[in-house]
Formats: structure tokens, sequence, C-alpha cells
């Protein structure tokens, strides 16, 4: 088994694996549906479409090993019982070997660029979703909600205040680069008629305002104007969150406690003065899955981190401005990873005021066209 010399090629290997689990699901008999009702230990905690989603390969990284095994598990079972020849082995070691090699392999590129895997790195590869939907979770018996915008951010109106995933040393990334803070950045300057920056105005106040005080600490927020934002997003703020930090020739590492920059900077939004901000009934946030990017975060627990610190937020908060949070899916893996985890928070009510027309449903490896359970396209 050859290791992978590249993201593509580690890349291949991953949706290899996958599609070989699922030539061993299809050749043993067992259907999606009954697989997730069968009880297992350890539970299968995954949705429909998610579960697809890992069948087809169009998975950032290899399902875990507790999926695996009782994948594994089941399908040797239903075949010994049916009599069903398999050409897929069922040997656990097997398995367990072809996994170990592409996990050791993330490991060692993540050490080895100092998780500086860039975003368009196959490692966090995905469909990028196009079309904009808003799925909302809204507390029991409160106004206030939680929720998931798709799509690209410059496309993104309505929210408040965007959160800028940045480093501990609070310097934006240059206008080229592909990361959400070059975006603000480029996106917040004013330019000419050709498109070049000729006030840079985000950048120099968060440079005015951080100054000498570099590096700050993991987690720390400081707040800017949104500049050119606010006419053609709408954005009245723009909140810098110390999302990762960096070592010389090493690149960039998400932060420990990530869930820091979502209270503080919702903490920080307490404080802001929206006066003459014209029919809002409640500010809502917007932010990135802070450190998945140049920082190479794990795009599941971050999204699990990042959306219950929110909830455990507006849920402790006795009085509060904010109505709604919401968290920023640019691929269909991400936005899988934010809603198992609004799910996984349980007592949360489905919005269903506002909808989109029914898209093209994706085609499931079965071949045919399933409907979708994700939650209300808005």
């Amino acid at each position: 088994m050859s290791a992978p010399h590249s993201d593509d090629e580690y890349g291949r290997q991953v949706t290899t694996f996958c599609r070989d689990l699922n030539k061993l699901r299809r050749e043993a008999g067992v259907g999606v549906k009954a697989l997730l009702s069968i009880p297992t230990d350890p539970p299968i905690r995954l949705k429909r479409s998610q579960f697809y989603a890992v069948l087809r390969g169009a998975v950032a990284n290899p399902p875990s090993w507790d999926l695996v095994r009782v994948l594994i598990k089941v399908c040797k079972s239903e075949a010994d019982r049916n009599h069903r020849p398999l050409s897929v082995s069922v040997d656990e070691e097997y398995w367990r070997r072809r996994h170990n090699h592409l996990t050791d392999w993330t490991r060692g590129q993540r050490r080895r660029l100092g998780h500086a895997l860039p975003p368009t790195a196959s490692i966090r590869r995905g469909n990028i979703l196009t079309v904009q939907r808003t799925i909302l979770r809204r507390l029991p018996r409160s106004r206030r909600q939680v929720g998931v915008v798709t799509s690209d951010i410059r496309h993104v109106r309505g929210a408040d205040v965007w959160v800028n995933p940045e480093n501990t040393n609070m310097e934006m990334a240059r206008v080229l680069e592909p990361s959400v803070s070059a975006i603000i950045r480029y996106e917040g300057s004013r330019r000419d008629a050709g498109g070049r920056v000729v006030e840079d105005r985000i950048a120099a106040e968060l440079e005015a305002k951080v100054s000498d005080l570099r590096p700050v600490g993991a987690g720390e927020v400081f707040v800017t104007g949104a500049g050119e934002l606010s006419k053609s997003n709408g954005v009245r703020f723009v909140i810098h969150a110390a999302a990762v930090h960096g070592e010389p020739g090493g690149g960039f590492q998400q932060i420990t406690q990530i869930g820091r920059c979502v209270s503080n900077a919702l903490a920080a939004v307490e404080q802001l003065d929206f006066a003459g901000s014209p029919g809002r009934a409640g500010i809502t946030v917007l932010f990135p899955l802070l450190g998945t990017g140049t920082g190479g975060g794990d795009v599941t627990s971050t999204a699990r981190t990042l959306i219950h610190s929110a909830v455990n937020y507006l849920r402790s908060a006795t009085t509060t401005r904010i109505e709604t949070v919401l968290f920023l899916a640019y691929l269909d893996v991400e936005l899988d990873a934010c809603i198992a985890a609004l799910d996984e928070v349980g007592d949360l009510v489905e919005v269903n005021n506002a909808r989109v027309p029914k898209q093209r449903r994706p085609t499931s490896p079965d071949g045919d066209r399933r409907r979708s359970r994700r939650g209300s396209p808005g």
C-alpha cells in the first residue's frame, strides 16, 4: 500500500476507501435506511444525507474507525445470514490497516505543515454550495435562534456583525489569499474603478487598535467598523477573533479553546452601539467555521464546539440584544457538520418561516434521487 505523496493523492485514496465500503454494503445487501435503524455499539450518529456523503467519498477525511468497524460487522453478519458472496474483504484487520494508513498520513502532513494546509487542499475538499439557504433552529420558548447560512460569504446580507477568523498577531491576510480574512479586508476597502485598493479601511483600523499589543491572547477579540461592507452587505461591525496562532516557518494552527472566540465575540456585540440601524428587531451575528482554513482545524469538531458555545451563550444570557447567530457553510461537508451539531443540541425548534424553491436532489450511491432531510431551506 503506497503512501500518498500529495493532497490530491490523499483525496483519491480517501474516495477509494469510502467507495470500497459502499461496495461491501451493496454486495451484503444492507440498505442505508436499515443500517441506520439497527442498534449498534457504538451507535451510528449520522443523518442519512451525511451517511450518503461518506459512501460517495464526498468527505475530506476517512470516516471514524467506529463507523467503519460497525459497518463491516453488520455487512458480514447479513452476508453470512443470506449466503451472499462478497468480493470485498470483511477482515477487520485489513480495514484497520487501510484506515490507519490514511489517518497517519493526515497527522504527519499536519505536523510537517504546522496545520497550515491551504483551504483549497483536498484535505478539506467538498462541493461548493452555490445556492444560498438559511437553516434556523430556535431555542424553546424564545426568539433567540442559531442557524447555518450557505454559499460564499460575499453573498450574505442582513447580518449586523461579521466575525473574522484572525491570527494572534491580528494581521489580516493579503487580499489575494483564499481566506475569509482576505475577503473581509478587500470587500471592506475603498477601491477605484479598476478594483484596486485605495483605502485599506478595516485593516488600517485594526492596526491602530492592536498596535504594540501583539501578540494577543488566544480567543481575544477586537472590534472595527465594516468599511465598504456596510454599503454592500449591510454589515455594521467586524469582530476580529484570535482563532489561530503561528510559528515562523511552521504556519498556523487552530487555538485549543476555539469556543472562547464565540463567547468573547458575542459578549463584545452586547457593548456595541447600533443606534440608527433601521428595522432591526434583534442583532444577527455571522461566524465562519473559525480556524478550519489555514488553521487546519477539523470541520466536524469545530462546528460542534462553535455552535454549542453559541447555544450555551444564548441560553445563559438573562438579557441579550442578539437574536440570531449564524454559521457560514461554504462547502457541503461544512453544512453537514453544522447540521449534525445542531441536531446534537436536541431541544431546538425548527423554524419554517422562509423557503426557497426545491432544488435538484443529489444522486445517492444507489443511483436514485432521495429527498433531503437536512432541514428547512430559507
